[in-house]
């Protein structure tokens, strides 16, 4: 493993490795994946700045979206 994951390897299983190796997902993996609403998902993408579209694709870059989360989280913790 590389960087810090193996650090938390007991906590990760086959659905963080599948989402891990994922530059970028749909609004409905993401939604699943963060355990959130659909809607409150699309919010805080649109928010961070992730959501790229193509046509009629859109996709979110998971990378923006987490360093997103990650400061919203250190806000509601001070």
């Amino acid at each position: 493993m590389s960087g810090n994951i193996w650090m938390y390897s007991y906590d990760i299983d086959e659905q963080d490795i599948d989402m891990l190796q994922r530059d970028f997902i749909t609004f409905k993996q993401g939604a699943e994946y963060y355990k959130m609403g659909m809607k409150p998902f699309i919010r805080i993408c649109r928010e961070s700045g992730a959501v790229y579209k193509i046509g009629k694709m859109v996709r979110v870059n998971r990378h923006i979206l987490e360093q997103h989360i990650r400061k919203l989280r250190l806000k509601e913790e001070k």
